[in-house]
């Protein structure tokens, strides 16, 4: 297992940096490609709950489109996108088939996925967005690396045992220690981002990075299933790969803002 995991960041790693130096469509293109693949793993799950998948596909991939196109102007015009179609859909549903559970369940796929992919569209349109994206993979893959390394070495205590009873405190504390090295790291190469500030960014993507991935632990276990998918060996699917990242994109943008709006904008 462990084999094909490195196997597989060999050839997708480099991709992805390629994608984030170069930006712009590049950039865009790739994060498309994944935010499809992720919400075609999401509903694919909650199948057997009958998701609309015209008004999930449209309203997500409209989100993206509209983060690269338009920053968060796009995103609300995705998001009013999701809510025309959802109306419209109640209107016109089938009542008595748990209607109302299905449009949570579907709406729930583009704010959490399509919403997830979109953060990370603004991230990189920022002053330094290069290196506030490369920081943001940097944390979040150091974290889950160190994580897993301390957890398996020293790692005593469990942390959530009814979601993942593998992961315990001793690895989270780790991942904490990886996130923040990896942000000073960038910092190096990054004159305009002070210490305090990485040593911020690396606290807090490391944390919601980690909550990002317990909860999608308990989405899959909830659902029964093992993996979102098995597309990338070793490591699952889009979602088990870019779960940590969904949550942390989001917050991890407005705590830069919040620490240095007047830098980024």
């Amino acid at each position: 297992m462990l084999r094909q995991r490195v196997l597989v960041a060999v050839v997708a790693l480099p991709i992805g940096m390629a994608a984030i130096i170069f930006g712009g469509y590049y950039l865009f293109g790739l994060t498309i490609v994944v935010a499809a693949l992720g919400l075609h793993e999401y509903y694919t799950i909650l199948r057997p709950y009958r998701p609309n998948l015209l008004v999930g596909y449209l309203s997500g991939l409209g989100v993206v489109v509209g983060a690269f196109f338009l920053g968060l102007e796009g995103v609300l015009v995705g998001l009013a996108a999701l809510v025309i179609l959802t109306f419209f859909w109640s209107l016109f549903g089938e009542l008595g088939a748990h209607l109302v559970g299905r449009l949570a369940m579907t709406a729930f796929g583009v704010l959490w996925i399509a919403l997830g992919f979109a953060y990370i569209l603004l991230i990189r349109a920022l002053e330094h967005g290069m290196a506030l994206t490369i920081l943001l993979f940097a944390c979040t893959i150091v974290s889950d690396t160190f994580a897993y390394f301390v957890g398996r070495a020293i790692g005593r205590h469990q942390m959530a045992p009814h979601i993942s009873p593998k992961k315990t405190i001793e690895g989270a504390i780790g991942g904490l220690v990886g996130a923040v090295v990896a942000a000073l790291i960038v910092r190096i190469y990054s004159p305009w981002l002070s210490t305090k500030d990485a040593v911020v960014l690396g606290l807090v993507i490391g944390m919601v990075g980690q909550w990002g991935d317990l909860f999608e632990s308990a989405f899959k276990r909830d659902f029964r299933v093992k993996d979102s998918g098995r597309l990338l060996p070793g490591h699952g699917g889009m979602l088990d790969r870019f779960d940590s990242v969904l949550l942390a994109g989001f917050v991890a943008y407005w705590t830069i803002m919040a620490l240095m709006g007047g830098v980024v904008r």
